[in-house]
């Protein structure tokens, strides 16, 4: 049955989701290496530092370059951190809402305002990546909105290496390829993150205080087209957000494609 494709808007603007992470394993895995001491304990670090993050509440400049294409978006960013769930409203000049995106553990709903139309797919990566040509899952996103890291799942080898102009970092290897964070060895915030294998990508924060709100974020693909810039205004972290204004319900009149 032929479904009708999501239009171009909604492509680039979904692209705010973009945190790149790797599909499926297609044979079993390696055996999982030892992990030496100062490696677990920097892991540790990181995963603490991200756990420390409740809710993330502000003003939000986004600037989309895609395939030689740019769309620069305003509005308000709220999300959660566990369970992990998100909410942009990307407003016009005159405040009134143009597009919604929302997302949490089951799906991921983008309403164009103006068109009277959304879209719901479910929140896997492989769902994500048929819509956005990326592979991600909304934990990982809203870890990385929030200038945090979420470790790979079930790596194989853990190791901890030598400092460089960035600072110490950690890589983990598994199914999905590799994944390497930068971090502040004090608090275990992150600095940057790399993943390769079947979806590389870039992740670069901006400069925050420490267990501070984040500044913003860069991400890039090495292939230069996708770039995806988030400059945050009077962020708000920890605010004990009400769980209820992440969530989005589309209107019965908006015309609705369900892709789950």
């Amino acid at each position: 049955m032929h479904r009708p494709r999501p239009s171009r808007s909604s492509l680039a603007a979904a692209v705010l989701l973009a945190a790149v992470l790797g599909g499926c394993a297609t044979a079993a895995p390696p055996p999982v290496q030892p992990v030496a001491e100062e490696a677990r304990t920097a892991l540790a670090r990181i995963e603490q530092h991200r756990r420390s993050l409740n809710d993330l509440r502000s003003l939000t400049d986004l600037t989309i370059r895609r395939n030689g294409r740019a769309q620069r978006l305003t509005g308000v960013l709220l999300l959660t951190g566990e369970p992990a769930a998100l909410r942009f409203e990307a407003l016009s000049p005159f405040g009134t809402p143009v597009l919604i995106v929302a997302g949490d553990a089951k799906s991921v709903t983008l309403w164009e305002v103006l068109d009277n139309r959304a879209y719901i797919a479910p929140a896997t990566p492989e769902a994500n990546r048929r819509w956005l040509g990326l592979a991600m899952s909304v934990e990982d996103l809203a870890a990385l909105l929030a200038g945090r890291v979420r470790p790979m799942a079930d790596p194989t080898s853990i190791e901890l290496l030598t400092p460089d102009d960035v600072g110490p970092s950690l890589r983990l290897v598994g199914a999905s390829g590799e994944q390497r964070i930068w971090f502040d060895p004090d608090t275990g915030q992150a600095r940057k993150v790399e993943w390769t294998g079947k979806n590389p990508a870039r992740v670069t924060f901006a400069s925050a205080p420490a267990d501070g709100p984040p500044a913003g974020l860069r991400l890039e693909t090495p292939d230069g087209a996708l770039r995806v810039t988030a400059s945050y205004r009077d962020p708000r972290m920890n605010t004990s957000l009400d769980p209820s204004l992440v969530t989005l319900t589309v209107p019965e009149h908006v015309k609705i494609q369900d892709f789950r």
